[in-house]
């Protein structure tokens, strides 16, 4: 039994004292793989995007609000629509990420199609598709 006990202490010590070990500091190495990448942009930039979406996120003609408040109480109502800008800044593969009512999701995925095309993505300055999504917020009130 006592042998069981010094064992046991002994490999807690050695593994106590393997823990309080310092560390070497690692000094980060610069990879000279740089990717120079470029984010899409809407014409016009981040306030033109905002413009286009209050001018045309309007409810679907023929929703009944005062219905779907009946059942939801939420005054805005977010759809995610995820898309991909291609290489030549065009709209495609427009999908309902998150939706909420099939009127609403089927408005917002035609915000998102009926976009102009953006400045495309960019890696080493070539241009490349780029995966995005936006919520589309429609207001109830």
């Amino acid at each position: 039994m006592k042998k069981n006990i010094i064992i046991a202490l002994v490999l807690f010590v050695f593994s106590v004292e393997g823990y309080a070990q310092k560390s070497k500091s690692k000094t980060p190495v610069e990879s000279e793989d740089k990717v120079d990448q470029k984010m899409p942009k809407f014409p016009g930039g981040d306030v033109a995007f905002y413009d286009y979406l209050d001018k045309n996120v309007l409810l679907p003609e023929g929703f009944d609000k005062k219905e779907y408040l009946k059942k939801n109480k939420n005054q805005f109502v977010p759809i995610s629509v995820g898309f991909t800008i291609d290489v030549d800044g065009s709209i495609i593969n427009v999908k309902v990420i998150d939706g909420e009512n099939e009127a609403l999701d089927k408005k917002a995925k035609e915000i998102v199609e009926n976009m102009p095309k953006w400045e495309p993505g960019t890696q080493d300055g070539s241009p490349i598709k780029v995966q995005y999504a936006i919520p589309v917020r429609f207001n109830l009130m």
